[in-house]
């Protein structure tokens, strides 16, 4: 039986035999005076051996796990298409002062409507969204009025689901999103202005948050069941934000 040869293995050894001998020869030759064209083919060899040999440095490097987003069109851009490329299940949270619509960046506009699509297209994968709802008005009315239009749109997806968390307080929430076991997104956000966007790879970072929002998903309302209990408060007129 045949040993199979290691082509790095001996790329390595012939640099390290190729590089004395061109070195020394180059020695041997000012003092001698001897023709140095004889060196060429063996420095063009080690020239190719050390180009080898960082292509293989540069390809065993570890990806990054950690991708920061300074501007809110290219982080919903990447949200769009990881979205795009799930094949299971999304798990996602909005818990926000200001409904969707407050997103004035187009590709944030683009991101919630890639989100029905998904969903609408992908009948055996499964799309879960948790929503906070203010605590004060006049946020708590708008986005109670959002959430009777964004139940009727979705009414009928069965693989859409979601669930309602109460917000107390003036910030918003970090809010996040797990694609499948590929990524998880994190954003940033003080009512409808984007902070910042965060984009973490690791599994252990997936796995961490998948069991986070797993316990949150379980302490939540189902939609439907909020908004029947506060059928009530949908008739409270809107008012103006305070200057």
């Amino acid at each position: 039986m045949r040993r199979k040869v290691d082509v790095q293995s001996v790329e390595r050894k012939a640099l390290l035999i190729s590089l004395p001998v061109v070195v020394g020869g180059s020695v041997l030759a000012n003092l001698l005076a001897w023709d140095v064209k004889w060196q060429i083919p063996l420095i063009f060899a080690a020239l190719y051996i050390v180009l080898s040999l960082l292509m293989e440095i540069r390809d065993n490097q570890k990806p990054s796990t950690f991708t920061h987003y300074n501007h809110s069109d290219e982080f919903f851009t990447s949200f769009s298409r990881l979205v795009q490329s799930a094949e299971r299940r999304i798990y996602t949270s909005y818990v926000r002062r200001t409904p969707p619509p407050s997103f004035q960046s187009p590709a944030a506009k683009q991101y919630f409507r890639d989100v029905v699509q998904w969903t609408k297209r992908n009948p055996g994968a499964s799309f879960h969204r948790i929503i906070g709802v203010p605590s004060t008005e006049p946020y708590r009315g708008e986005m109670l009025r959002w959430l009777v239009q964004h139940q009727q749109e979705m009414r009928g997806v069965a693989n859409y689901h979601a669930r309602v968390v109460p917000l107390d307080g003036d910030v918003d929430a970090i809010n996040i999103a797990i694609i499948d076991e590929k990524a998880v997104l994190i954003l940033l956000t003080s009512e409808g202005s984007f902070m910042s966007g965060h984009r973490l790879d690791a599994p252990s970072s997936v796995s961490s948050f998948r069991d986070y929002y797993s316990s949150w998903w379980t302490s939540a309302e189902p939609l439907d069941a909020f908004l029947s209990r506060v059928s009530g408060d949908l008739s409270t007129p809107p008012r103006a934000h305070p200057a």
